[in-house]
């Protein structure tokens, strides 16, 4: 059984799953809006956890959720978390730009479907230029109403989605408020590691919480700097991965040589994941559109738009060119996830 959120709130480092799959949203239906495919959602999360348990997290930009509605996204978290997904650890993202209503009633679905983490990230509607208190008073009602439905809180860094950076000050002001002690996680997904993730480890006032990389190509040093800052040999930094979404068992694969501590491997294994990722990315500096590996998995076609065969194209040949013969299958596997998708016999083949 994973940890109950009160255990997670009490030793965050040590309870907190050590990785998580920032899942898809598999969808079904037409253009102008797609709509979810609550079978193929339950299937798809259940073969997530079928190589052993793991932490899904629901509501991510991987899934497209910023472009779900609030009762698109309600219905998400309930589907999910009325799938039979034993093991799992089951969390989800809320957005401080919907009402305060709605999102008191996605807690309570939360609550009754049994997920044990909440996880919230600056609004949309904030200020470019948006201060760390200014940040911190944003999503302070959320984190409040979270903590008081007794879920475990994180917090998540995401300005390619909401525009805002939160920065380690903003999360120092929000421990000291009378929710701040169930704030378990900072999950950063920014390109700077420097200035986010490194930043986010270094400051004592965060000691405490677990620091959740979540940009895919900073994985190898994350775990390694995370190695060092362990606590009962437990790392201090876990991952939250868009990536992982389509790339499963090359990221097992990853966290097994990274509990044995061989780094080279870690390293080079994280390569072929980031060349992939890399032929989804049209801007270096913005994160991948991983809708593009969603639709080759056979999980539909974004909410409101659609990919290219170009696109896709772009992708296998990506994962042709993996020099590794063994991540190369790994990865292969991974995207014949479903083992029905448009792409499945040239994934088994590969």
């Amino acid at each position: 059984m994973p940890p109950t959120p009160q255990q997670i709130v009490n030793e965050p480092i040590a309870n907190y799953p050590p990785y998580t799959v920032a899942c898809f949203d598999p969808t079904t239906g037409e253009l102008p809006r797609r709509t979810l495919d609550v079978d193929r959602t339950c299937d798809y999360l259940r073969r997530l956890c079928q190589p052993g348990p793991t932490g899904l997290l629901i509501g991510a930009s991987t899934g497209q959720g910023h472009l779900r509605t609030p009762q698109e996204l309600l219905e998400w978290f309930q589907v999910a978390g009325e799938a039979n997904l034993p093991g799992a650890s089951k969390m989800a993202l809320l957005r401080p730009e919907d009402p305060m209503d709605m999102v008191e009633r996605m807690l309570r679905v939360l609550v009754d479907c049994k997920y044990d983490v909440a996880f919230v990230r600056p609004g949309t509607n904030l200020p470019p230029d948006a201060t760390a208190t200014q940040v911190a008073n944003h999503l302070r009602p959320v984190i409040q109403a979270a903590a008081q439905a007794g879920l475990a809180v994180g917090v998540y860094s995401i300005p390619d989605v909401s525009g805002v950076r939160l920065v380690p000050d903003a999360v120092a002001e929000l421990l000291q408020s009378t929710a701040g002690t169930q704030i378990v996680a900072v999950k950063v997904t920014e390109v700077d590691y420097e200035q986010s993730t490194a930043a986010f480890l270094r400051d004592s006032r965060l000691s405490r919480l677990k620091i959740v990389q979540g940009w895919d190509t900073h994985l190898a040093r994350a775990l390694q700097d995370g190695s060092q800052q362990s606590s009962h040999g437990v790392n201090r930094c876990g991952v939250t991965s868009g990536a992982m979404a389509f790339s499963l068992f090359q990221y097992r694969h990853i966290f097994d040589a990274a509990e044995r501590g061989d780094w080279t491997e870690v390293a080079a294994a994280q390569q072929g994941v980031s060349h992939v990722f890399a032929s989804m990315q049209d801007d270096p500096r913005r994160f991948a559109d991983l809708q593009r590996a969603k639709t080759i998995m056979g999980l539909g076609y974004p909410l409101t738009g659609t990919i290219t065969t170009e696109q896709t194209a772009r992708v296998m040949q990506a994962l042709a060119q993996v020099s590794r013969v063994e991540d190369r299958r790994r990865l292969a596997q991974s995207l014949n996830l479903m083992q029905d998708g448009p792409f499945a016999q040239e994934l088994a083949a590969s």
